[in-house]
């Protein structure tokens, strides 16, 4: 539990520093850039990657679940997992008409969505493995 919330603490840190630094590149702009390609990091962008990093978290719990056969981790892992899905399909669906490099994010929320099923499989496993071994 520690982990967790110093992962978010840390990721909150990183999002307030980014926002009150880079993103002075135009003050009526949208979430989601659709007019052209973008540099640098976008709130899209930043959204997309706190959520890739919800989805490694998963990732990362979920194989040390199996590898401790400890549950705790898993249902962390699971419940990152299942964040992580939600957010970057919310975020998928918002930035649907956006292309690649406009700086909606898109490619954040596609990796945070493979990542997010990948720890939710993985949770899954090791809940299963835990349960025949008790």
């Amino acid at each position: 539990m520690k982990h967790i919330l110093f992962m978010l603490f840390t990721v909150l840190a990183v999002v307030m520093e980014a926002s009150g630094n880079e993103f002075t590149l135009a003050q009526d702009s949208k979430l989601f850039n659709e007019t052209g390609y973008v540099k640098g990091i976008t709130t899209a962008r930043l959204i997309g990657i706190v959520e890739l990093l919800l989805g490694l978290a998963s990732v990362i719990f979920a194989i040390r679940s199996k590898k401790r056969l400890s549950v705790k981790n898993a249902k962390i892992a699971l419940v990152l997992g299942l964040l992580a899905i939600v957010f970057s399909t919310v975020h998928f669906i918002t930035a649907a008409g956006a292309v690649f490099g406009s700086g909606s994010g898109k490619a954040g929320a596609i990796l945070a969505f493979v990542l997010g099923v990948a720890g939710v499989v993985l949770s899954r496993s090791a809940l299963r493995r835990q349960k025949l071994h008790s």
